[in-house]
């Protein structure tokens, strides 16, 4: 079992619907869509302080948290859309390969 898939059954299981509010499947993608444009913004407010705010802050762990976030609803889309992490590392690298020939035909 990869570190994603481990991290799913450890982590985002067993916390998925802790307040028991989710009631149907909808509710179930609402929540997980809704959850990581939330942190997706959490992750940019938080480079956007780095790059423009307080000079000698350390904004690394803030950071790493923002990004474990948006790692947790990620799978929980991926879980829900029936789809595995390396299906959708497959189709990344397909659709950037066919987008990016000149990077990829260099390196073969």
């Amino acid at each position: 079992m990869g570190e994603l898939s481990k991290h799913y059954k450890e982590v985002v299981e067993p916390t998925w619907d802790y307040a028991k509010r989710i009631h149907d499947l909808d509710g179930h993608w609402s929540n997980a869509a809704l959850g990581l444009a939330g942190e997706a913004g959490e992750v940019a407010d938080t480079i956007k302080k780095m790059l423009h705010h307080t000079v000698g802050r350390d904004y690394e762990e803030a950071l790493r948290k923002e990004l474990g976030d948006v790692i947790y609803y990620l799978l929980k889309i991926v879980d829900l859309a029936g789809f595995t992490i390396d299906e959708i590392l497959a189709t990344n690298k397909e659709k950037l390969i066919v987008r990016h020939k000149e990077f990829f035909n260099a390196k073969s």
